[in-house]
């Protein structure tokens, strides 16, 4: 495995991300009000980090928050689809 540098950072942020949120896809398939409850978190920790003057984490936070109200990856029930895929 390469070592991991300061340089890369956006390319882990982004990596970082886009695995969170395939694990909140697969979560929200059984349990389709997760992503909701899932967003408050991630609006919590997005102060938490901001406060911190954690920038990088907190703009991690708010892609990840941003990504569960997104209905193309997160459908919900009555958004015209029957049932969730």
């Amino acid at each position: 495995m390469p070592a991991l540098s300061a340089g890369h950072e956006e390319e882990i942020a982004e990596a970082v991300c886009e695995i969170a949120v395939l694990l909140a896809q697969a979560i929200h398939q059984i349990d389709p009000e997760a992503a909701q409850r899932m967003n408050f978190a991630a609006g919590k920790a997005y102060n938490r980090h901001l406060g911190r003057d954690q920038t990088l984490a907190a703009d991690l936070m708010l892609r990840f928050g941003r990504a569960l109200v997104d209905r193309s990856l997160f459908p919900v029930a009555g958004d015209g689809e029957d049932t969730l895929s």
